[in-house]
């Protein structure tokens, strides 16, 4: 007794722990596609890349050594005049260099929020395709249970036809819809695959690991909110895009600064270790102080100061239509998250009950022989929209909820 005993608990949670490891949370999705989307990884290597560039334009370039000898004669013992060994260096004017660093620490700045606002992308996307999953197997559901009153009616009416109280014109419109119930619930198995890929492939998980164990959870949490949220979101001005373009217009102040700098000379020092042909050694030094003068400013200086004039333009206008862009996702999603909630209470608290009661009924009455055919599909047809549209509207509830998380910078499903 006590070895089945223990089997048998064995198995539980062997079985558990097979199970718990096939589910698929939303927060898993999100934490892994923070680790592993291949977009975000991406951004992060530009990132990376970006943090280093200073280290390239500090306006010092690689020292140059020359050696040179000159006055040699063609006479015995290879007599020359002078050699040396020479260390030359150019450096930008120091100026320049400062604010070519300075635009660089901004371009950096501005990278790192626009990763910030990829992550934040990730997570809406993630949460998205979940919530698509979700509604596709509900939308199964719903299918599976339209194929079932396509049947019911079916049998009905057959039951009709052979006892001679329905025509064939109502048979062939039966069969008709029970083909249709058919498509429908093979069209849902196509919108379920493409949700769930669409979130594999939005996690970054490997072609290996996207198996058909895998299964998700049934329901979502949402937090409610209330207009005046909305309101101050409308007038906030800390969304990651927003503030990234704000370090890019400092960036672009400091790289006009540079183009303008660009007047001032460059310097180029000179070291000299000489050997002036007397005695042995190189017993001289030497040095040598260089300006390279922009004597062509009209061309190479100006063009600098007018590009970067226009990058500056071109930022300013990208800022106003970031801001623009984002009130608009915010004013879509705020008034589509109310319409689909007043569409969900008024199913649940009214609808739901009424469109079921409605069906039985008339499907009891056809029966009997008491309404006809079109008043039986009209039930049916009420009973079925009115649920999908449900279903549809609970998706967009969540999905704009998770378009809103975006910037309000908080949970508003789990």
């Amino acid at each position: 007794m006590n070895k089945i005993y223990y089997l048998t608990l064995f198995l539980f949670i062997v079985s558990f722990t097979l199970k718990a490891q096939d589910e698929l949370t939303i927060k898993d999705a999100v934490n892994y596609a923070l680790d592993q989307n291949t977009k975000l990884q991406q951004m992060r290597a530009v990132l990376k890349q970006k943090e280093n560039t200073w280290r390239t334009e500090t306006g010092i370039s690689a020292p140059e050594i020359s050696y040179f000898k000159e006055g040699i004669g063609s006479g015995p013992g290879d007599i020359f005049d002078e050699k040396r060994v020479t260390v030359s260096q150019e450096i930008d004017f120091p100026l320049t260099a400062a604010y070519r660093l300075k635009g660089i620490s901004e371009e950096v700045k501005a990278l790192e929020l626009e990763v910030k606002s990829i992550e934040n992308e990730i997570k809406a996307e993630v949460k998205s395709y979940y919530i698509e999953v979700l509604y596709a197997n509900y939308l199964q559901r719903s299918r599976q249970n339209q194929l079932k009153l396509a049947q019911e009616l079916y049998n009905a009416v057959f039951t009709k036809f052979e006892t001679g109280m329905a025509n064939g014109i109502d048979l062939t419109n039966a069969e008709l819809r029970l083909e249709e119930a058919k498509n429908d619930l093979d069209q849902s198995e196509w919108i379920l695959h493409k949700a769930r890929y669409g979130l594999f492939f939005s996690m970054g998980l490997p072609e290996e690991e996207q198996l058909y164990s895998i299964t998700f959870s049934d329901t979502l949490m949402a937090t409610k909110l209330e207009i005046p949220q909305i309101e101050a979101l409308l007038k906030q001005k800390d969304h990651p895009r927003y503030l990234a373009t704000q370090h890019e217009l400092q960036a672009t102040g400091f790289f006009l600064k540079e183009a303008k700098s660009n007047y001032l000379p460059d310097l180029n020092l000179s070291l000299y270790k000489q050997n002036l042909g007397i005695g042995d050694g190189y017993n001289f030094k030497g040095f040598e102080i260089g300006l390279r003068i922009p004597i062509w400013f009209p061309f190479e200086q100006r063009g600098k100061i007018n590009m970067a004039t226009a990058r500056r333009e071109e930022i300013t206008w990208k800022q106003k239509e970031i801001s623009l862009e984002i009130k608009k996702q915010i004013e879509y999603a705020w008034h589509n998250y109310e319409v689909s909630r007043s569409i969900i209470n008024r199913y649940n608290n009214t609808m739901k009950e009424k469109a079921s009661h409605l069906q039985n009924l008339s499907l009891r009455a056809y029966q009997l022989g008491e309404i006809d055919l079109l008043n039986l599909l009209t039930a049916q047809q009420t009973y079925l929209s009115s649920e999908q549209r449900y279903l549809e509207s609970l998706r967009d509830y969540y999905l704009q909820l998770v378009v809103l998380e975006k910037y309000l910078g908080q949970e508003l499903v789990y």
